[in-house]
């Protein structure tokens, strides 16, 4: 885990206490610290600044606004996400319309990819048997295993044990 994850864990822990109702409690200079640390994120540090955050973000009022901002960007992000997909999307669509063959096959070869219509897809088909159905099936293999020819072997322990048995006996009579 590196320093911006370990941010990231303590903002949404500090998240996580308020929704609680540990009554966590921001001050202007957790906001300013908090600030601070989202725009230090990315950035190169010296291990003096990370050990400065550190000790910056184990203040639960400063988490607690880290999380505010981590959520909003994290919202951010996924925006632009959607927004970037709606855009690729129209101009592939714009491509297919251009008149050159190649481009148009390319273009209608991504957007089916884009929505999964090239996707290989295997089918499993699972039949299942009634308990009536199931008892039976294990009757029939007892019956099979019943009917197989089977040799006993006595262990040879036992054979010497019953062999001196029956010297016994005959010395007895």
């Amino acid at each position: 885990m590196d320093h911006a994850d370990d941010i990231r864990v303590k903002a949404n822990t500090a998240m996580i206490m308020q929704e609680l109702g540990s009554g966590i409690e921001m001050t202007g200079d957790d906001i300013d610290k908090a600030t601070s640390l989202f725009n230090s994120l990315g950035k190169k540090r010296t291990k003096e600044q990370e050990k400065e955050e550190k000790e910056a973000i184990s203040s639960p009022g400063t988490a607690l606004a880290m999380s505010g901002y981590l959520s909003q960007y994290d919202q951010q992000v996924v925006q632009d996400k959607v927004q970037l997909r709606s855009v690729v999307t129209n101009r592939l669509l714009e491509i297919s319309q251009c008149g050159d063959t190649k481009h148009e096959l390319k273009s209608l070869e991504l957007l089916g990819k884009a929505c999964d219509l090239f996707t290989e897809r295997s089918e499993i088909t699972i039949t299942h048997k009634n308990s009536a159905e199931l008892q039976e099936a294990i009757r029939e293999k007892i019956r099979i295993l019943m009917q197989m020819n089977t040799i006993d072997v006595t262990p040879k322990s036992e054979r010497l044990t019953n062999s001196l048995d029956t010297i016994d006996a005959q010395a007895a009579d």
